[in-house]
């Protein structure tokens, strides 16, 4: 029994799997005869026999030849057996390895199959912009000009909208404005913007459909434009409804589209994209 701080010895038979492996091997049947069981029932014989009349030595030779053929014949059985099983062993092996094979072969084939799909789903496509996802991204962060430019009015009723400014409104360099157009390109709505001095980028207004007159205007489709900053060379800076940096790009039912500050476009909806400046 071990008792504190002694420590035990090392059982080598342990360590080597000596005890291991003896008790897997077989038990033997008690009422078998072994080899060595044979041979010494064998030199007793010879031990005991009657000096007077002795075993003749054919007799010894022919139950020696017996032993030696008996033992043989159990190595050979043994051997046999021992084969038998590396054969099934090898068998089973095998078989993994060929469903292995067969399930590798099958993973490869439907990889194959969809790389095929996408491609030919790419090429199927006329533009690269409407079928690579990523294409469409790399538009975050450019101007784009779309064919919106105007907004859908109900008579009566207030409409909110956002335009975008390349650069920030600056109420020294002019009067900054936005004006309304009817179908017809006619002035019906002029206000001032200068409240939005030393701003940029997205830019929310509210305009209650009336013309500059406060009568109210019939529903229908109106152009929105922003004059603002005089350059030195007498032009000035445009902001326009349907113009702005592309903020995100959004998929529905696998078709792109912009996000332009409030403004939801499709993509077939653009012009032209270019880098800010």
């Amino acid at each position: 029994m071990a008792t504190d701080g002694i420590k035990q010895p090392i059982d080598l038979n342990e360590v080597t799997g000596y005890n291991k492996a003896q008790s897997a091997k077989p038990k033997k049947d008690p009422n078998e005869l072994d080899n060595d069981a044979f041979m010494k029932l064998f030199l007793e014989q010879l031990k005991n026999q009657d000096p007077t009349s002795p075993m003749e030595t054919d007799k010894i030779i022919t139950q020696t030849a017996q032993l030696t053929q008996v033992e043989m014949q159990e190595q050979t059985k043994q051997t046999m057996i021992e084969v038998a099983d590396a054969m099934k062993s090898t068998q089973a092996t095998n078989e993994e390895l060929r469903n292995f094979q067969k399930d590798m072969k099958t993973t490869l084939e439907a990889l194959l199959a969809s790389i095929n799909k996408n491609a030919e789903s790419s090429i199927d496509h006329s533009s690269a912009l409407t079928s690579s996802p990523y294409n469409s991204i790399n538009m975050i962060g450019k101007i784009v000009e779309t064919k919106i430019n105007g907004l859908n009015i109900e008579e009566g009723k207030d409409i909110d909208f956002e335009l975008y400014f390349d650069e920030n409104i600056d109420i020294s360099r002019g009067s900054p404005k936005i004006m309304i157009f009817n179908e017809n390109k006619e002035l019906v709505r002029e206000f001032d913007i200068s409240a939005y001095n030393g701003m940029s980028g997205y830019l929310r207004f509210s305009w209650d459909s009336r013309d500059n007159q406060g009568n109210a205007l019939p529903s229908g489709a109106y152009n929105v434009i922003a004059n603002y900053n005089q350059n030195l060379d007498g032009s000035v800076n445009i902001a326009r409804l349907g113009r702005g940096e592309v903020q995100s790009v959004i998929f529905n039912d696998g078709k792109p589209h912009l996000r332009l500050g409030e403004l939801i476009v499709p993509l077939e909806e653009a012009l032209e994209f270019y880098a800010k400046k």
